[in-house]
């Protein structure tokens, strides 16, 4: 348990928030660079690449980096890794406020909605549901794996940490936990996964072109 722990605070500590984005209501984040605004055409799989693109020459990081055709960096020369949020990291996030460093309980109590009730918490706010970069086998064309969480149409392939799964399977993961009130796996006509909305366990799946918000994260360090 201390080694997921460890883990879990690991990923945390390299997760800030970038961009929330609503298909139709709204625009990115950084509104001051027009190449970030949000299209109709938008769907969770255009997401991986637009948010990936954050990095590249005059768009909203005001990095300088070029990408390949799988969305990874070629130069690799500003240690910093933008992209749509996986599955696995809200998991992180999500046990976090389970743990002894945070309370989901908090959010409905509290008027700061965050993951730990203060500031310094992942706000949230339990109302919405957000994509996560996970779904079933198929990853989005032009993607990379590194980007995307992939599972089948059974539960079983829950992945460890990912805050999924079903009490009925051999890895039962979170499903209702702090009274979270959505369960629902992914499927061949709804294959993207989303989160939080009835509470931060709270999990769905739908079809790409439904209108959600979502989140990018950054990852810092050398080489990356």
């Amino acid at each position: 348990m201390n080694k997921l722990i460890k883990k879990i605070l690991a990923v945390i500590s390299i997760i800030f928030l970038l961009i929330i984005t609503l298909i139709g209501k709204s625009k990115a984040s950084l509104q001051a660079n027009p190449n970030t605004h949000y299209k109709k055409s938008d769907t969770p799989a255009n997401w991986m690449k637009n948010i990936r693109n954050m990095e590249k020459s005059g768009e909203a990081m005001g990095l300088n980096e070029t990408l390949n055709t799988d969305l990874t960096s070629s130069s690799e020369s500003n240690n910093i890794d933008v992209h749509f949020m996986r599955s696995t990291e809200y998991g992180a996030i999500a046990i976090l406020s389970a743990s002894g460093y945070g309370n989901p309980q908090i959010l409905k109590q509290s008027t700061i909605k965050t993951t730990t009730g203060n500031k310094t918490g992942v706000y949230f706010s339990g109302e919405h549901w957000e994509w996560v970069s996970g779904g079933l086998e198929t990853i989005p064309a032009g993607g990379h794996s590194r980007y995307y969480d992939t599972y089948t149409s059974i539960q079983d392939s829950a992945r460890v940490g990912d805050a999924l799964g079903n009490v009925t399977t051999s890895n039962p993961g979170c499903a209702g936990w702090h009274s979270a009130s959505n369960a629902h796996w992914v499927a061949g006509s709804s294959p993207y996964f989303l989160h939080g909305y009835g509470g931060v366990f709270s999990f769905n799946s739908s079809y790409a072109n439904s209108g959600n918000y979502t989140r990018g994260v950054a990852v810092c360090g050398t080489g990356l």
